[in-house]
């Protein structure tokens, strides 16, 4: 066997590995099991024999007892447990490789490897280890190919290792893009890991944002159609009822949005005030659509989303994979159209707070001058702090902020200002989401994280709900080096161009080519009177057909003397009923001329053809008419 195959064979089983390995949803435990592949393949390089079939069907029932175990207990999932299983399997199949169809498993354990591993991460890595997979696996077939037929070391493998290798890419490209986009993933389940938030959901404890602000973990990347030349709130949930300890959304009754195509309309807006976001959202263990402003309408491959009526929008569940989407929204304030008291409660013990909110406001008579004296005395009297110590056992936690602390984040800041704008009966709710984020120069998108989670205060203000934030500037944070943020811009288009290209990008690309035809002149009807046209047409096609027969004879007259008569011979075949095909092998048109009892002579014709085509022989005028007269039609 040559010491290239079985090196290939040993790159494709670590290949299918190591992009398992990568996607870090595996078990550690079941990984170590794995590593026996190791010394397996160090053995198999080394010519050492196989296993026995004993030790090797032992081994199988053993490792098929882990399986079940595994699925069972150890991951509790069959899928990861497949995945493990795979593993195993290349690991066991190192030491038992003897024949060609051992190295065609190897290949397809691996195969099977990737497209697991394509469901359980989206990383770039694991498309370079895919590009890898496939060059190497092309490389093999075509080294397997020509050992079969006794001429690898005739000939030189750069060159069509090369022109499939481009071949294959090519088609694997065309493919993707044309291949039609399923939702879900293996039984409609995703196993992505998600990020862990919290203050996005019907209930939040107060306090909850301060965990996940130290977090700089990346939430959600977004371009934009425009830039904005002011703080960008991505909003997200909505919360009007306070218990003194947590916040609630009471209007949990969910409206179905429904779809046309793949839209998603709440609103119609005009399209001149329209902003667009594409945002892409990593894993979340949320069902919340994030959108800056009052969301129009919403672009997204799922087959039904909701919205409640506070103007949140969500996916059907926690989904758990990563989502993408484009935003259709405008800056303009929603109409305050529900019934506003719901938005009035109170919690009783929080004299001290209605008390306060009106010492504040004293004397001002409008509305919007009481919000936003509570905002800015707000900003400018207490201080932004992510160390809160807890709060006496008999005192309110708002209340401790608000007379003792007097420091905080932004959760103390906009309940604060929502309860004492409900003191002097302002209608008034809390929002939860995230604020600005930071800008890639390298791909010219934000980047939001954890710690840009965020939450502002929505008042009821001559019928609309508008927007304050009471909250400090927060200390700056710790700024991304420049190749974090040039890697994640690399992050970004293998999202955008490869694992988010769908069918709504098919269309786009589909209709901006057909859009070059459609700019083409109507064909004029052809008339006596334009025959000199009808003439050019003729001139054209027979131009064309000139062409293709010009072709047609290079291509003949390309092939050397011997090749022409061996494809002469194989025609033959082929009429007297030879089974021969495009892939057929010089052995096997022997076998067929020796079964239709042409065989005089055609060992010999077959040997020659193979000693001047891949020995780089050539043949006198005596020796080709010899070879011509070996077989006689």
């Amino acid at each position: 066997m040559p010491r290239i195959y079985k090196a290939l064979t040993i790159i494709l089983a670590f290949t299918g590995c190591i992009g398992l390995i990568t996607t870090g949803e595996l078990n550690p435990l079941m990984i170590v099991a794995g590593t026996a592949i190791i010394p397996g393949y160090i053995r198999f390089w080394k010519d050492k024999p196989a296993l026995t079939k004993l030790a090797v069907g032992s081994l199988s029932i053993s490792v098929l007892l882990v399986f079940i175990l595994d699925s069972l207990l150890i991951s509790g999932e069959i899928f990861i447990a497949v995945a493990h299983l795979t593993i195993i399997f290349q690991a066991l199949k190192s030491y038992d490789i003897k024949e060609p169809w051992d190295h065609l498993q190897v290949y397809f354990m691996s195969l099977l490897q990737l497209i697991i591993a394509s469901e359980l991460t989206q990383s770039g890595i694991f498309g370079i280890i895919f590009i890898v997979f496939l060059i190497t696996l092309v490389a093999a077939m075509v080294i397997s190919h020509f050992t079969k037929e006794g001429t690898l070391k005739k000939i030189k493998l750069k060159a069509p290792v090369t022109a499939i290798t481009v071949i294959t890419l090519i088609v694997t490209v065309v493919f993707f893009i044309a291949a039609p986009r399923l939702q879900g993933g293996f039984g409609g389940k995703h196993y992505k890991k998600s990020v862990k938030t919290s203050g996005f959901s019907n209930n939040v404890s107060f306090g909850s944002f301060g965990e996940i602000k130290l977090n700089h973990e990346i939430i959600m990347r977004a371009e934009m159609s425009k830039n904005l030349p002011f703080s960008i709130y991505w909003r997200g949930v909505m919360l009007n009822y306070f218990d003194g300890i947590s916040w609630q959304n009471t209007f949990k009754k969910r409206y179905r949005i429904y779809r046309d195509k793949d839209i998603f309309e709440l609103v119609k807006i005009p399209e001149e005030k329209i902003l667009t976001q594409k945002i892409f959202v990593e894993p979340l263990d949320s069902d919340v659509i994030f959108g800056i402003g009052t969301i129009s309408r919403i672009e997204m491959e799922t087959r039904v989303l909701f919205a409640d009526y506070g103007g949140g929008v969500y996916t059907h569940d926690k989904s758990y994979k990563r989502l993408n989407y484009v935003i259709y929204s405008t800056l303009e304030e929603q109409t305050a159209t529900e019934q506003t008291y719901d938005y009035l409660n109170l919690p009783s013990e929080l004299i001290r707070t209605a008390d306060f909110a009106r010492r504040i406001t004293r004397g001002i008579n409008k509305t919007i001058d009481k919000a936003v004296k509570i905002e800015n005395y707000l900003k400018a009297n207490y201080r932004y702090s992510l160390k809160t110590p807890p709060p006496p056992e008999d005192m309110n936690p708002i209340e401790d902020f608000l007379f003792n602390t007097k420091q905080g984040y932004c959760e103390h800041y906009a309940t604060s200002m929502a309860l004492m704008l409900r003191a002097l009966g302002i209608p008034s709710r809390i929002v939860t989401g995230f604020l600005n984020g930071e800008k890639n120069e390298y791909g010219n998108y934000i980047i939001v994280r954890q710690s840009d989670a965020h939450s502002w205060v929505e008042a009821v203000i001559d019928g609309k709900w508008k927007r304050f934030d009471p909250t400090p500037p927060a200390p700056p944070t710790t700024t991304p080096s420049a190749y974090s943020l040039f890697l994640d811009s690399l992050r970004m288009k293998w999202y955008s161009y490869v694992v988010s290209f769908s069918s709504a990008d098919q269309k786009q690309l589909f209709s901006n080519f057909s859009l070059r035809f459609s700019k083409l002149k109507a064909i004029p009807k052809i008339t006596g009177l334009n025959i000199r046209k009808l003439l050019v047409i003729i001139l054209i096609t027979a131009g064309a057909a000139f062409f293709f027969f010009v072709i047609k004879r290079v291509k003949r007259t390309k092939y050397s003397f011997i090749t022409q008569e061996y494809l002469k011979f194989k025609k033959f075949l082929k009429r007297k009923g030879a089974k021969i095909n495009q892939s057929s092998t010089p052995s096997d048109i022997l076998k067929e001329a020796s079964r239709l009892g042409i065989g005089h002579n055609v060992s010999e014709f077959i040997s020659l053809y193979q000693i001047v085509r891949f020995g780089k022989k050539e043949l006198n005028n005596e020796e080709k008419n010899k070879y011509k007269n070996l077989i006689l039609y």
